[in-house]
């Protein structure tokens, strides 16, 4: 959107950032916007250094509502980024609606604060006939008919668009899911649902969409998904935490999902954080190479701890277009009783999930699926295991963390085949499994070490948690 002419300015600051504080993530400024005002502009301009000045820009009304944001995507060197918001137009990231009067505020958030660096700071409001006062346009679900019954439904649960730092609108990662054949999609935009008013455009597109957001803290992130409304995710300050993120979520029958544990400064080091408000974790994501070996070690000493955490995938897909990150690479794999964003939400909860790489699982524990728990009489086991792949693969059994058992798969490409093991347990626990590609059956490194990795994965799946009886 452009600014109508004849602007009144509200805030002008041109300073400079202070010296890096640990405990410094943001920087507010108040303003003062008048009644019958139908645009505001925001216009931040600063030299952007990588993963050294980093700053984004958040607009709040003044009971708090968050009414737009602006990141910083592309590489280093001047930037200006801009916030529009008017009646019934805004720029990506933002929420169109009327615009009341009172005390507003900007929020800079310090992404990247490294070193002190100057910024210019200017906000704009034009009047004109657009209603004074009320809430912003409405953006939540809207009921959507199935796609389908009861089975099994891919997706991807880790996307942005233009609304955030993604590089295409919302209907190009649609149009790429289901080229991909995925049937369900979650563009997870930092901070923000403006995305959301451009998902009833695509309902007819064969694709579940899901109402979610990506919560973007300075010490780690997280997804959010199944929502009815936006979350303040805003957690880097005081008297907002992690705790009252997770409650916002769960009383609205949504979920929370660490992202990325292990990605240098976006690593997740929220360590306040009770992982029973947790109910997923990213155990494979597409960009982050052997740091998902270090996602699937904290996925169990979780779940050995006695923490209920579902294991996902995600590609984090900022640009559909660019193979290194294209949609249906890194896809989760859920057993819904519906296709719509509630029954994929309520699959996602229940746990009958596994991620795919390229092969297809699925696994009991007498006759209880993944994500159960169930009773073993005499503490004698029995597992089952159903594999799918095109190229020689291996499974992999792990019983309370530890590789309990390295089970040879027949070379059948594109069949089913079932593979079994007997086991007795003593103690509560769980098992899973996991697929990977075999790297000959005559490499003795490789069955001296039973050697697995992230290179080497094709499929995981979730737990039954077991105990005897």
């Amino acid at each position: 959107m452009r600014l109508m002419s004849g602007g009144t300015d509200l805030l002008t600051v041109d300073a400079s950032l202070p010296a890096p504080d640990p405990d410094l993530h943001y920087l507010h400024y108040p303003m003062d916007v008048p009644e019958g005002c139908a645009e505001i502009e925001l216009v931040l301009e600063y030299d952007k250094i990588m993963d050294v000045v980093q700053i984004y820009a958040v607009l709040l009304e003044p009971d708090g509502t968050f009414r737009g944001h602006v990141q910083c995507p592309g590489g280093p060197g001047p930037r200006r980024l801009t916030i529009g918001i008017g009646t019934a137009t805004a720029t990506p990231g933002c929420v169109p609606g009327p615009i009341p009067a009172g005390r507003w505020t900007v929020r800079l958030d310090l992404d990247r604060h490294k070193l002190p660096a100057p910024y210019r700071l200017t906000v704009t409001a034009t009047r004109g006939t657009g209603t004074p006062g009320g809430p912003a346009r409405e953006i939540g679900p809207v009921p959507a008919e199935p796609t389908g019954g009861p089975g099994w439904y891919r997706g991807e649960l880790h996307s942005h668009s233009i609304h955030s730092d993604g590089r295409r609108p919302v209907g190009d990662l649609v149009a790429a899911a289901r080229a991909a054949g995925l049937d369900f999609l979650a563009v997870t935009d930092h901070f923000t649902a403006s995305h959301w008013q451009d998902l009833p455009d695509h309902e007819d597109d064969g694709i579940v969409l899901l109402h979610s957001m990506e919560l973007t803290s300075h010490r780690g992130h997280a997804n959010l998904h199944g929502l009815s409304r936006w979350v303040d995710t805003y957690v880097d300050r005081p008297g907002h935490t992690m705790t009252d993120v997770a409650a916002d979520v769960h009383a609205q029958g949504g979920l929370v999902c660490v992202n990325h544990a292990f990605s240098g400064d976006q690593s997740w080091r929220r360590f306040e954080t009770d992982w029973r408000d947790v109910d997923l974790i990213e155990v494979f994501h597409l960009q982050q190479g052997s740091n998902n070996d270090a996602q699937v070690g904290l996925w169990d000493r979780l779940l050995t701890a006695g923490h209920r955490v579902i294991g996902v995938a995600g590609s984090d897909c900022h640009d559909p277009h660019d193979p290194g990150q294209a949609l249906g690479q890194a896809i989760t794999v859920v057993h819904a009783e519906e296709g719509t964003e509630r029954g994929i939400v309520e699959g996602l909860r229940a746990g009958r999930v596994w991620l795919r790489r390229g092969a297809d699982l699925d696994m009991r524990v007498h006759g209880a699926p993944m994500g159960a728990t169930v009773s073993v009489p005499g503490g004698e086991v029995l597992l089952e295991a159903d594999v799918r792949a095109e190229e020689p693969v291996v499974l992999f059994v792990i019983r309370d963390g530890l590789l309990q058992a390295v089970l040879p798969v027949e070379e059948k490409p594109g069949e089913w085949q079932r593979l079994t093991l007997a086991d007795r347990i003593t103690a509560p626990g769980y098992y899973r499994v996991e697929v990977h590609a075999d790297p000959g059956r005559h490499d003795p490194q490789f069955w001296a070490s039973c050697l697995r990795d992230h290179g080497s994965l094709r499929a995981a799946g979730n737990p039954v948690w077991v105990r005897p009886s």
